[in-house]
């Protein structure tokens, strides 16, 4: 797993690319600062119903899946927001859907992540009384040190307990992969490494299948994938208009520091997590405590059993992308508690995140360095008044970051994508808005953003923009009520040109310069072994498979 790379795809700790030319100019902070507390919605309760902030083409694991994804391609090892800094972008992650985040080393190198023969990944998986209760599963969680630290190949894989659940998901993916391969044929696996090697390639394969066919006809509009999805590399070569083979050493800033952060803005304010459990993602703005304990997503310690998923399909659907719910959406569901099962989705891709970001724990959340930017770079522009020293937004922190990079604006990018003839339409300034309301049970209404950005828009927040643009249309300059988000235009977002574009060939590109991806390695003929030669190629498939020869 240490080697260079794999074709033309990147190693471990190098710079990341771009995609344009980066800017000369940095943004104005306030400004930036103006942005971020213009995007944080209001508090709010976990609904256990329809809710207006749901966005109906994507179900809510494909958040934490997303999450998953990432933490496969990107570590970013800067901390500095400071634009002036001379501190170079790196990345210390294998840039390719390699799975290094579940494998580590390999058995090789990291002995104590498999079992003895090097074949199956460890976990813990203790009998359940029959006696027990439906929500007494946390029997099965991560391998773990006696500090209760989960031993997996990277860290922020149990930074809450959604995405360390899905960990645990592949894990015993790969070893039921495993069971199936000898079964198979049970005479061909006495060279050492061999059935490890071949388990590894089936599920790197399958997860790759899953990443374009699943996740990503999720999150963009189809007419953005059109002239990538279903082709060959050969025939994409010649569509790439901005992810070149020439870039493809790293990742691009642009997607590290923009586009591939569209995520936090479908993240829910809270998740029923079992019949029994429900809770926010961790403490609203309003409330002074730092942690939320086990009443929260908040990770890094074993599961237990109010955090444990009792059945998948309340993250997860059995139907393919654009099949829509069928439950009754006439009216927002109230703060009453219901743990009947319930597929629950992500809320809206666009500038509203969710209250809980506007305030993150300081010293729970990985991967940001977020206590020591806001005690040095940032601390005069947050805007939290309960909490001394100020914890740091994330709607900041992401309009800061995409500053340092100097990466280019959303109209940049538009016109780029314009000059390659591709039907990308800039946004009007109508459409570089947030979406406010003068009290919590007011009407909504459209609100422009401060003139200073509307010409040069930060990127990330232009994506953003882009994927709500539809309602903008929808909805003009007038007010409209909770009802109206529930369906039609108002319950559906979905990445644009620029985002969509950005995120839709970083993919495809990885694949198609990855010597050992599945475009390019995989057998003819070859399907994912998923249980059943008819079972759909979606997440749920892999997890039902997965549940079914690990319980």
């Amino acid at each position: 797993m240490s080697d260079p790379g794999h074709g033309l795809v990147g190693k471990r700790e190098q710079s990341f690319t771009t995609l344009l030319p980066l800017r000369a100019n940095s943004y104005n902070s306030q400004a930036l600062a103006k942005l971020a507390k213009d995007m944080k919605g209001e508090v709010d309760t976990v609904k256990d119903g329809p809710d207006p902030e749901e966005n109906i083409l994507v179900p809510a694991g494909y958040t934490y899946l997303g999450q998953f994804i990432d933490h496969d391609l990107t570590f970013d090892s800067t901390s500095s927001l400071d634009p002036a800094s001379s501190a170079e972008p790196t990345n210390l992650r294998t840039p390719r859907f390699d799975l290094d985040c579940l494998y580590g080393d390999g058995p090789d190198t990291q002995p104590f992540m498999y079992d003895p023969a090097g074949e199956k990944l460890l976990f813990k998986n203790d009998p359940v009384s029959p006696s027990a209760k439906p929500t007494d599963l946390a029997a099965q969680d991560l391998l773990r040190n006696p500090n209760g630290r989960a031993i997996i190949g990277d860290k922020r894989n149990d930074e809450n307990s959604i995405v360390s659940q899905i960990q645990l998901s592949f894990v015993k993916y790969h070893n039921a992969v495993v069971d199936e391969l000898k079964k198979r044929d049970p005479n061909t696996w006495n060279t050492p490494n061999k059935l490890f090697a071949s388990a590894r390639n089936e599920v790197r394969w399958t997860y790759q299948r899953l990443v374009v066919e699943d996740f990503l006809a999720r999150i963009v509009h189809a007419d953005v994938l059109s002239n990538l999805k279903g082709k060959t590399p050969a025939q994409r070569a010649k569509n790439y208009a901005l992810y070149t083979e020439d870039k493809r050493s790293n990742l691009p800033r642009e997607f590290v520091a923009a586009a591939y952060r569209f995520g936090h803005s479908g993240v829910r304010t809270g998740y029923r997590m079992n019949a029994v459990h429900k809770f926010i993602i961790f403490p609203a703005s309003t409330d002074p405590t730092k942690t939320a304990g086990a009443d929260s997503l908040l990770g890094f310690d074993p599961i237990t059993d109010n955090q444990v998923i009792d059945n998948w399909e309340r993250f997860f659907p059995t139907t393919p992308p654009g099949d829509l719910p069928t439950e009754e959406r006439t009216a927002p569901a109230g703060a009453t508690a219901d743990g009947k099962m319930r597929l629950q989705f992500a809320y809206k891709i666009d500038p509203t995140l969710v209250d809980p970001l506007g305030v993150l724990p300081r010293a729970e959340v990985a991967g940001e360095g977020t206590a020591q930017e806001a005690d040095a770079a940032i601390a005069p522009m947050l805007l939290d008044t309960v909490v001394s020293p100020p914890r740091p937004s994330l709607a900041l922190l992401n309009l800061l970051r995409g500053d340092s990079y100097r990466i280019q604006s959303g109209q940049a990018f538009a016109r780029a994508l314009q000059d390659k003839g591709l039907p990308c339409k800039a946004l009007e300034h109508k459409h570089l808005a947030t979406r406010q309301r003068e009290t919590q049970d007011g009407p909504f209404k459209f609100v422009p953003i401060g003139s200073e950005l509307q010409n040069e828009t930060p990127l990330w927040f232009y994506i953003l923009a882009e994927a709500q643009a539809p309602l903008v249309d929808h909805f003009g300059d007038r007010e409209f009520d909770e009802v109206e988000l529930l369906n039609g235009v108002g319950a559906k977002t979905q990445l644009g040109w620029v985002g969509g574009r950005i995120v839709a060939e970083v993919f495809y590109g990885l694949l198609d310069s990855d010597a050992e991806s599945y475009v390019n390695a995989a057998p003819e003929g070859w399907k994912p072994i998923l249980g059943d030669d008819k079972a759909p190629v979606i997440f749920r498939s892999l997890l039902k498979f997965a549940d079914a020869s690990n319980s």
